[in-house]
This record gives C-alpha cells, structure tokens and sequence, in this order.
C-alpha cells in the first residue's frame, strides 16, 4: 500500500483558482475546500465580486458561510442580538437562489460542527449546496470532506484564506471574460 504522507497536498491557492475556473456545475468540489476553512467577510466580498462579474444568479456559497456564521454569533450574545441574527437571517436568505436553504445548511453545519457530529456537518453543507448549486451542489460536502483530511500551509502576504478567495474572484472574472470574448457559452 502506498503511502500518501510524502505527497505535497495542493495549496489553498491552486484551490481558489480552481474553484473559481470551474464554478458552476462542477467548481462545488473545489468550492468546498475553501467553505471549510472558515472564511471571514473579506474571503466573502472577493468571492462575492468573483460571482457577480460572473454573471451567476444567487450569491456564492462562501457568503452563505458568513452569513451563517454570523447569525449564530449574535444568537450566542443573546438578549437584542438574538433579533438581529433573526433579522440577519431573514435578509441574508433573500440573497440566494433557493433563498433561505443555504443559510440553513450553513447553520445546521456549523452547529453540527460544534457538536462534533461530523455526518451532520456534511449534511448541512449538502444543503447549502443545494441553496447555492442545485443538484450539483452535493459536490459542496465532497470538497469539504475532502479539505478536511488535507494539511494546509498557512501564511504569506495575505492572512488565512483571504489570497485563495481573492484569486477564486479573480479566476471567475477572467473566466467570464474570456468565454464573452470568445463567445462560448
């Protein structure tokens, strides 16, 4: 049996191109690997400037993630801020194709997550997929399974997973620029 210990896992970079190149049908599996390493409001704007010169409908699963993660802080601060992750939920669904399934799922994961209910987790990540995708958003879980058992390098010019997400955005720009100028589609 060979081993797999010696093998070079891709960088968190190569995997924001490749999500960003392939986003759609099939750039979920890739999209997974970096809903798993639980991006911040600036991973979600470049993915979200990513999805919208796109041209995508909906919005992008990494700003369900934060939404997600969002609307559970306040609810943990309680008191008036459990009305405003309400409210923040509320909003953040109307920003989805399938409007409040992935914010949903995304709860449901992290919660599950927390709990260390790891099949839960994955379930909840096949919903915002759902959310985000369609049926090809079940490809969202199998990226994220697949990220989790990978090591990652950590560092650079920029902190944590906001290089990936911003060369995700940038994939996806010049993705859709090219397939206008060429006029595929």
């Amino acid at each position: 049996m060979a081993s797999t210990a010696s093998r070079k896992p891709l960088p968190p970079e190569a995997i924001g191109v490749l999500a960003g190149v392939l986003e759609g049908p099939y750039g979920g599996l890739f999209t997974g690997g970096l809903f798993w390493r639980r991006p911040d409001w600036r991973v979600a704007f470049f993915s979200g400037l990513g999805w919208l010169t796109a041209g995508m409908p909906g919005s992008p699963p990494l700003l369900a993630l934060w939404i997600g993660q969002g609307v559970l802080e306040l609810w943990q601060r309680g008191r008036w801020f459990r009305v405003l992750a309400v409210l923040g939920f509320a909003a953040g669904g109307l920003l989805f194709r399938f409007l409040w399934l992935a914010p949903l799922g995304v709860v449901l994961a992290e919660v599950a997550r927390k709990r260390r209910h790891q099949g839960l987790a994955l379930g909840g990540l096949a919903l915002a997929g759902l959310g985000v995708y369609g049926p090809t958003g079940l490809l969202l879980p199998v990226g994220a399974w697949w990220a989790a058992r990978l090591p990652w390098r950590e560092g650079g010019r920029f902190r944590g997973m906001d290089l990936p997400s911003f060369l995700y955005g940038a994939a996806m720009l010049l993705r859709n620029m090219a397939v206008e100028a060429l006029g595929w589609r």
